[in-house]
C-alpha cells in the first residue's frame, strides 16, 4: 500500500485536477499570482497527505495531516473570498469547496484514528509493564 491507495489523498488529487483544469479554462477573472496560489496549495495538500503517509510515529503523521488540513482551510477561504468578490462562478465554487470540505473531514477522521491508536498502544504497553 502507497499513499496513493488512501481515499483521501485520491478524492484530493482529483479536486486538484479539477481546480487546475477549471483555472486553466476558465481563470480569467484571477491575477497569475492568485491563479499560481491556489495551485500551489492543491499540490502542497497532496504533498503533505504523501508525506504523512511515510512517517513512522504517530505524531508525526497527525502532525503532516494537520498541514494539510489547514492548507484545505485556507484554499477554502481563499475560494469564499473569490467567490463574494464574484471573480469565481457559483458552480466552480460550489464544487471545489464542497470536494475540499469532504477531504477535510476524511483528514480530520484519519487524525482521530492515529490518535485512538496511539492511545490504545499506550494501554496495552502500561498494561503489559503492569
Amino acid at each position: 500500500m502507497t499513499y496513493k491507495d488512501l481515499n483521501v489523498y485520491q478524492r484530493a488529487y482529483q479536486v486538484a485536477i479539477e481546480l487546475h483544469q477549471f483555472l486553466e479554462k476558465d481563470g480569467d477573472s484571477l491575477s497569475a499570482d492568485e491563479i499560481n496560489a491556489l495551485k500551489g496549495m492543491s499540490r502542497d495538500i497532496l504533498g503533505n497527505i504523501a508525506e504523512s503517509f511515510s512517517q513512522r510515529t504517530s505524531r508525526a503523521k497527525r502532525y503532516f495531516n494537520f498541514k494539510a488540513l489547514d492548507i484545505i482551510r485556507h484554499m477554502m477561504m481563499d475560494l469564499d473570498f473569490f467567490y463574494d468578490v464574484q471573480r469565481l462562478p457559483e458552480d466552480a465554487y460550489h464544487q471545489l469547496y464542497d470536494e475540499y470540505e469532504i477531504c477535510a473531514k476524511m483528514l480530520y477522521k484519519m487524525n482521530k484514528a492515529i490518535l485512538t491508536k496511539e492511545t490504545q498502544n499506550q494501554e496495552e504497553k502500561e498494561a503489559v509493564a503492569a
